[in-house]
C-alpha cells in the first residue's frame, strides 16, 4: 500500500518536465552545437592569415626584424589588433634617422600614416613594410588604422639608422 500523495514542489516539477529536452550523452558527441560553435572557424589547414590572435602576432612579429630593446638603435615597438589600432607619437632625436617597420597578418588592408604624412596602403599578408625617416622631428605621430573589413594583428617596431 502507498501513503498519501503530497504535491511536488517546484523543483521535482521543474526536472520532471526538463528531463525528457536534456536527453543523453555519452560526452564524446555533443547532442547539440554550442552557441559558440555556430562562429567558430573550420579547423584544418589555416590560411595564410589564418590563426587565433595569439599566432597571428607571433607572425606579425617574426616579420619584423628583431632588435632587442637592449640594443642602442632599438627605439619602440609593439603588437595590437588590427581593429585598435596604432596612434601615437613616439620622441625621437631632432634631425636623426630611423625605420619604421609595420607588418600585419590577417586579412585587408591598413592605413598607415608616418610624420602626417599621407597614409599609405599596407596589405594584411604577412610581409614587412618598411619607410626610412630621415631629419626626424623630435616627436613622430605615427598611425596606423584598419581600412574597411580589415582585422588581424599588426606588429610596428622604431629603429634608429646611420645617416
Amino acid at each position: 500500500m502507498t501513503g498519501p500523495r503530497r504535491p511536488l514542489t517546484t523543483a521535482a516539477a521543474l526536472a520532471l518536465v526538463l528531463l525528457p529536452v536534456a536527453g543523453c550523452s555519452d560526452g564524446t558527441t555533443p547532442s547539440a552545437p554550442s552557441p559558440t560553435s555556430a562562429t567558430a572557424k573550420p579547423t584544418g589547414t589555416p590560411s595564410p592569415s589564418g590563426g587565433g590572435e595569439e599566432e597571428q602576432g607571433k607572425r606579425a612579429k617574426a616579420a619584423l626584424e628583431t632588435v632587442s630593446p637592449d640594443d642602442p638603435e632599438f627605439v619602440e615597438s609593439g603588437l595590437e589588433r588590427v581593429s585598435d589600432g596604432v596612434h601615437g607619437i613616439s620622441p625621437l632625436g631632432k634631425g636623426k634617422s630611423y625605420k619604421i617597420s609595420v607588418a600585419c597578418v590577417g586579412t585587408g588592408t591598413l592605413k598607415v600614416a608616418i610624420a602626417d604624412k599621407t597614409p599609405l596602403s599596407v596589405p594584411c599578408d604577412g610581409v614587412p613594410f618598411h619607410q626610412r625617416v630621415d631629419h626626424s622631428p623630435a616627436r613622430l605621430p605615427l598611425d596606423i588604422t584598419a581600412a574597411s573589413g580589415a582585422t588581424g594583428m599588426v606588429a610596428w617596431q622604431i629603429v634608429s639608422v646611420s645617416s
